[in-house]
């Protein structure tokens, strides 16, 4: 579990420090504020471990970081993730599973990073569901990434579909995760199978191709393998770019709780979004079962941290969706 983080000079982030976080965490502000940003360099920075001493892979943990972020960014080199105009390093320093991790670098550096500090390996899987669906996209990702070595599909997508290839396994499941996949298939009404290559929906006696099922049931269905493959399992860390990209209200509503249920079971999420939907639902679960929900608010470049037991933060995805109440009672007035 991330307990904490620093992001110095990432992009257009000067600086950003988040503490006290929680099973469940959001990063809310409007487009091209840096969101998606803060996620992969997280997610980087978890999978690296992760993949650190796994199997055969006698790579370093500076090869394998140096890498992730290559690919997971996809510049032609490191420095560029600098700040432009900073005269320091690009710095994230995180605290996970009680131990510290850091990593730094400069404008000048091309694909290795040579600032890391020694860390044990993570012996848990952490995935990265990006806003847009894999599953139509499958044997291109797979094609582009680990045959072609092109760039076009980050390590997100390419890890994701790694992920989604395993088969799922027969037996008892944790309790929340078994709630949490019978809602799922309550939720799309079936079950997305992967046979010969090829991504199937199943849907009572009827078998839809991929390429014909709905994007929403696409997107759902993914998290619905990795909980049947057991990929994912207590404290396990999933980065979620938009949950509400395709979704209507009423399944990002049903989403979310089979969000919930996965955060009791230890595993940690992190969330990007510009949802008044996904705030509020989250709002509401954080008050029923009293529980903290860490949220920054980015606005004007600035960080600002709140907690969604709280109630609603400031911040101008609520301003527009208040205003367009006030314009509607305006009217009915």
């Amino acid at each position: 579990m991330i307990k904490e983080f620093e992001i110095k000079n990432l992009a257009n982030i000067e600086y950003l420090k988040l503490s006290n976080l929680s099973n469940i965490n959001l990063i809310i502000g409007e487009n091209d504020s840096g969101k998606t940003m803060i996620l992969k360099s997280l997610y980087a920075m978890v999978k690296s471990l992760e993949e650190y001493k796994k199997g055969n892979d006698n790579r370093s943990l500076k090869e394998i970081i140096s890498d992730k972020f290559y690919w997971t960014f996809q510049v032609s080199r490191l420095g560029e993730l600098v700040k432009k105009g900073s005269a320091s390093d690009l710095e994230i320093d995180m605290k996970v599973d009680n131990q510290n991790f850091k990593i730094s670098f400069g404008s000048k550096t091309k694909t290795n990073i040579i600032n890391v500090s020694e860390c044990l390996n993570r012996d848990k899987n952490s995935i990265f569901l990006p806003a847009k669906e894999v599953l139509s996209l499958f044997q291109v990702i797979k094609k582009s990434r680990a045959i072609d070595k092109e760039f076009g599909f980050d390590d997100t997508y390419y890890d994701l579909v790694k992920a989604l290839e395993k088969e799922p396994q027969k037996g008892n499941n944790f309790q929340n995760f078994a709630k949490g996949k019978k809602l799922l298939k309550d939720l799309i009404k079936g079950r997305v199978e992967y046979k010969n290559g090829n991504w199937i929906f199943k849907k009572g006696n009827m078998k839809i191709p991929i390429f014909s099922t709905a994007e929403g049931i696409k997107k759902i269905a993914i998290l619905d393998r990795l909980l049947s493959n057991r990929y994912l399992s207590p404290y396990s860390i999933i980065f979620i770019d938009e949950p509400e990209s395709v979704l209507h209200p009423k399944a990002i509503i049903e989403f979310l709780d089979i969000i919930y249920l996965l955060s009791k079971q230890h595993i940690q999420i992190f969330m990007a979004t510009h949802s008044f939907f996904v705030l509020k639902k989250l709002m509401l679960i954080a008050k029923k079962n009293n529980i903290n929900i860490p949220i920054i608010s980015i606005e004007n470049n600035k960080f600002l941290q709140y907690n969604l037991k709280d109630g609603m933060p400031l911040n101008p995805i609520i301003d527009v969706s208040v205003e367009l109440y006030e314009e509607e009672l305006d009217i009915e007035l």
